[in-house]
């Protein structure tokens, strides 16, 4: 299973510090440098992608703190048909990361290596992705640019976000009376559809980029993703439909991998595993989570893994997004 992480830059051991008698060489850097920026524009390939799932909220009741299915009520069946254009979720894809390669250079002076650093930043920028300083001056840290994801196909996931809240409405008027959907039911729903995605290791691509293990949110919805892919898909699509504020949090496990949870700005309810950041309560969903059995009897809003339930005494960090 690929996790979230932020792998360490390669070290460059021909960075140079002081004067050298050969000019230093950055060709596979510089060529990097002159590729596009921008995004290509391509021609649209549309495809119909349909999804469907269950949710069990009716079923459950509590009883002495235990959480139980009345086995004799039948989950919510939801199901929505979005068109989704291939040609741009792959060239979003192809355009996110960065050539291990490309990120050595050489400098003979310390204002050649500042433009030089700046120059990559900028580049990497462009591309989803940051490079954060680390204690050894020759070493940096990659680190996906979460924003980034989400704003660059903000209007490609819109579309489907209103197609579940759409649906959402369907059922709740049809099975749950006239109670008008609350922001929380509307989260709930977009979790449920989230869950229904399948969990998938991502692959490394033959074009030789780091991406940090990470999938694009277009291409997660096509083709599943893992814990950080599917966390930024969700978020994507809260913040495309305006419904709540959201924020990737990251943390450790005790064998020193990685996982990323995705923290929500609803209201609580009394149990909820929550997280707070900068005067903010956010409530946790565990969006790696999958509906296997397609009966929607699966891990509620506010529950995380028992695994790293813990998380709060190890190193974690959290990342609002817009």
């Amino acid at each position: 299973m690929v996790l979230l992480c932020v792998p360490l830059l390669a070290s460059a051991p021909d960075r140079e510090r002081s004067a050298s008698a050969s000019p230093p060489s950055n060709a596979a850097f510089e060529a990097w440098l002159k590729t596009p920026s921008d995004l290509p524009s391509v021609a649209p390939r549309m495809v119909r992608h349909t999804i469907a799932w269950a949710d069990v909220t009716p079923a459950i009741v509590y009883e002495n703190g235990r959480r139980l299915r009345d086995p004799s009520i039948e989950p919510w069946r939801f199901q929505v048909s979005v068109r989704i254009d291939v040609a741009r979720a792959e060239a979003i894809e192809q355009h996110f990361g960065a050539p291990m390669d490309a990120l050595q250079y050489s400098f003979r002076s310390e204002v050649e290596g500042k433009r030089l650093e700046r120059l990559e930043q900028e580049k990497l920028a462009r591309h989803g992705l940051r490079l954060l300083p680390t204690n050894d001056a020759q070493v940096g840290m990659l680190e996906p640019d979460f924003q980034w994801l989400i704003d660059t196909c903000r209007a490609d996931i819109n579309p489907v976000a209103q197609a579940v809240l759409k649906e959402t409405d369907r059922v709740l008027s049809e099975r749950g009376g006239s109670r008008p959907a609350t922001v929380r039911d509307r989260v709930e729903a977009v979790f449920r559809f989230i869950q229904a995605i399948p969990y998938e290791t991502i692959p490394e691509l033959p074009d030789g980029k780091d991406r940090c293990g990470l999938r694009t949110p277009l291409l997660t919805l096509l083709r599943g993703g893992d814990c950080d892919s599917k966390s930024v898909l969700m978020a994507s699509l809260l913040r495309a439909a305006c419904l709540a504020e959201c924020a990737v949090v990251t943390l450790q496990m005790k064998d020193g991998s990685g996982h990323a949870i995705l923290g929500i700005r609803v209201p609580a309810k009394q149990g909820d595993r929550t997280i707070e950041h900068e005067g903010r309560t956010y409530v946790l969903a565990e969006a790696a989570s999958i509906d296997a059995t397609n009966d929607g009897d699966i891990i509620p809003l506010g529950v995380i893994g028992k695994e790293w339930s813990d998380f709060l005494k190890r190193p974690y960090k959290v990342v609002p997004l817009r």
